[in-house]
């Protein structure tokens, strides 16, 4: 029986590099600025993988602030600063990504965050090479590329797409709420890297939290297509 060629779509922050923790520092960091003390475990836990504008919105609105028009700038420098310093793969990740690539499975990375800042974490993790293509470049969807933001479904329909591949195809993993939603609102079967203690929004959705445990995850749903 011919196997079928599985197309993964990956998120970034939090599900192939460790940046949750860094992001949300710096957007402590900006509201410090206006006097606000915000909680990092706290802004994990209520904004992981939303739309920045969304977020900033949404804080301002609560803490009663103005933000000036150079506040998502100093954010993304401090961001950029962290990565620098302190940013680290998803552990297990690598291994993970080798035997993906083993195996003959087209990847890659589908994010609300900007290109150039996911272009910055693959580097400087050195994941890059799991999602560049010697003919095609780059396999890197952003949602600022065609400004459609998960939970939207869009982006992952796009990214496929672009892939040639049918949402059928797909496995999308995913460490948040939005992309778990975008994922299954895209009819692709959705793993969920869950560190944080959450519940899956539907029985369809694959909880897991150990990479370790994806190679074995992949192949067996793999098989269950071959059915």
């Amino acid at each position: 029986m011919k196997a079928v060629n599985l197309c993964l779509l990956f998120d970034s922050d939090g599900t192939l590099v460790d940046s949750e923790g860094l992001c949300n520092q710096a957007l402590a960091q900006i509201f410090a600025e206006y006097d606000v003390t915000l909680s990092v475990p706290d802004l994990i836990r209520d904004y992981r993988g939303g739309q920045l504008s969304d977020i900033f919105d949404t804080l301002a609105k609560l803490h009663g602030v103005r933000l000036n028009k150079n506040t998502e700038p100093r954010y993304r420098a401090l961001v950029q600063q962290l990565f620098q310093a302190e940013l680290k793969a998803v552990a297990g990740i690598k291994p993970a990504l080798q035997f993906c690539q083993q195996q003959g499975w087209p990847m890659a990375v589908v994010s609300n965050g900007p290109r150039f800042k996911v272009q910055q974490a693959l580097e400087l993790c050195e994941l890059a090479e799991f999602f560049n293509d010697p003919v095609s470049g780059s396999k890197v969807f952003s949602a600022y590329d065609i400004q459609r933001f998960k939970p939207d479904p869009a982006l992952y329909l796009h990214a496929a797409a672009a892939l040639g591949a049918t949402p059928e195809q797909c496995v999308v993993i995913e460490d948040s709420m939005p992309g778990v939603l975008a994922g299954l609102a895209a009819g692709m079967h959705t793993l969920f890297y869950t560190i944080h203690g959450e519940t899956s929004p539907s029985a369809l959705v694959t909880e897991f939290n150990d990479m370790r445990l994806l190679p074995g995850l992949l192949q067996q749903w793999q098989q269950l297509q071959q059915r």
